[in-house]
C-alpha cells in the first residue's frame, strides 16, 4: 500500500510516498482504508526531524489524523462494523502509526463515528484540531477558563484557532483573535469580539489586546506554536495563565520560558498538539452538533502534490486546513 514516510536523514526526500506492507489488526483494533488524512503544522517539522521525540534514521509513517471507512473488525473490537465511517487520530507521534496511508490498524477507543452531516474531509480535519482547542481551553491543568474571562487566540484564522474561537464562545468567554487583516471577517464569523491584525504597521498585539483588556486578558492561547507571540506576557493580567503549543522542535527553549514566566508571578502551561489518552473522554460530536460549532474551511490535496503542500504548511498562513487525499471516495 501507499504511506507518506519520513526518515529524517536525506531531508531532501522526505517526506516521500513509498510503498509499505499493509498493518494487521490486533484484536482491539478496526482497520480503516483512510480517504482523508488531515495535515498539521507538525507534519513538515516532524518530517525534516526537528523534533527532539524522533531519532534520526527512523522510518516513520507520517500524520496524525484521518478520516476512511473501517474495512474490517478485529475479534476483540465491538462498536464498528466494516463500512462505517470514522474519524481517528494516531496513537503516538513516531513509528508505523501514522495516518497518510492507504489503511491503518486504529484501536477502537480512539476511533469515533462520523456523523450523517459532516463529510470524511471535514471529519479529518477534526480531531486534532478540535481536541487541542478544547483542552487547551478547558482542561484544569491548562486554560482551566471560566465564563466571563477574556482571552487572546494568536493565530485565529488555522484549524486549531478556528475552533478555539467557537469552542470560547461556547463557554462563555469574551474572544479577542488574531490573524492578517484578510482574516479579520472570517474570525468575526467565527465568533471573535474582536479581530487583530498582527502585522498593524502602527499597533502591536499587545496594545490593540490592552484597549480592550485594559487590565490585561485571563488567558492567552498561542494556537500556532511556542515562541510565535514573545511578548505574549503582557497582554495578561497579573497571576493570568499563557497557554502555548507544543511540538517538541529542537530550536524551542519552551522550558526556559516557563520558569521564567512563573517567576513573573504568571501560569505558563504546555499543550501537546497530541493527547490520544483524553481522546475518549471529550464528547466531541456531541459538542459539534449541540453548540453549533463549524468545521473551519477545508482544502483537498492529492497526494500527487504532497511536497507543495508540505510547503504551505511551512509557510502558516493557511485558513483552516489541508487534507491528503489518500483514496477515493
Amino acid at each position: 500500500m501507499r504511506a507518506v514516510t519520513a526518515d529524517f536523514v536525506n531531508k531532501s526526500q522526505s517526506p516521500r510516498i513509498s510503498e509499505i506492507e499493509q498493518p494487521r489488526v490486533s484484536a482491539d483494533e478496526i482497520l480503516v482504508k483512510v480517504v482523508y488524512g488531515g495535515m498539521n503544522a507538525a507534519d513538515w517539522q516532524y518530517s525534516q526531524g526537528m523534533t527532539k521525540a524522533i531519532p534520526a534514521g527512523n522510518l516513520n509513517i507520517m500524520g496524525f489524523e484521518a478520516a476512511g471507512v473501517v474495512a474490517s473488525v478485529g475479534p476483540g473490537a465491538s462498536g464498528f462494523r466494516a463500512g462505517d465511517r470514522v474519524m481517528f487520530a494516531r496513537t503516538g507521534t513516531t513509528g508505523d502509526a501514522g495516518t497518510f496511508a492507504e489503511y491503518v490498524a486504529v484501536p477502537v477507543d480512539l476511533a469515533c463515528r462520523v456523523p450523517d452531516w459532516m463529510s470524511l474531509a471535514e471529519a479529518a480535519a477534526t480531531p486534532i484540531c478540535f481536541m487541542t482547542a478544547y483542552i487547551a481551553l478547558f482542561a484544569d491543568d491548562l486554560g482551566n477558563t471560566k465564563p466571563g474571562q477574556k482571552i487572546l487566540i494568536h493565530g485565529g484564522s488555522g484549524g486549531v484557532g478556528s475552533f478555539a474561537i467557537q469552542l470560547a464562545k461556547y463557554g462563555g468567554l469574551l474572544v479577542a483573535a488574531t490573524g492578517r487583516s484578510a482574516n479579520r471577517d472570517y474570525m468575526i464569523g467565527m465568533g471573535a469580539d474582536l479581530a487583530i491584525d498582527y502585522a498593524d504597521p502602527d499597533k502591536g498585539i499587545v496594545a490593540q489586546t490592552r484597549e480592550w483588556a485594559p487590565e490585561g486578558v485571563d488567558m492567552v492561547f498561542d494556537a500556532v506554536r511556542q515562541n510565535t507571540l514573545p511578548d505574549a506576557l503582557e497582554a495578561l493580567k497579573p497571576g493570568g495563565t499563557l497557554v502555548s503549543i507544543s511540538t517538541g522542535l529542537d530550536t524551542s527553549n519552551l522550558d526556559e520560558q516557563m520558569r521564567a514566566s512563573h517567576e513573573r508571578g504568571f501560569r505558563h502551561v504546555r499543550c501537546f498538539a497530541h493527547w490520544p489518552e483524553r481522546i475518549g473522554k471529550v464528547p466531541l460530536v456531541n459538542i459539534l452538533e449541540r453548540h453549533g460549532i463549524r468545521i473551519p474551511p477545508v482544502e483537498e490535496v492529492e497526494l500527487r502534490h504532497l511536497q507543495s503542500a508540505i510547503e504551505r504548511l511551512k509557510g502558516g498562513h493557511n485558513r483552516g486546513k489541508l487534507v491528503l487525499k489518500m483514496a477515493a471516495d
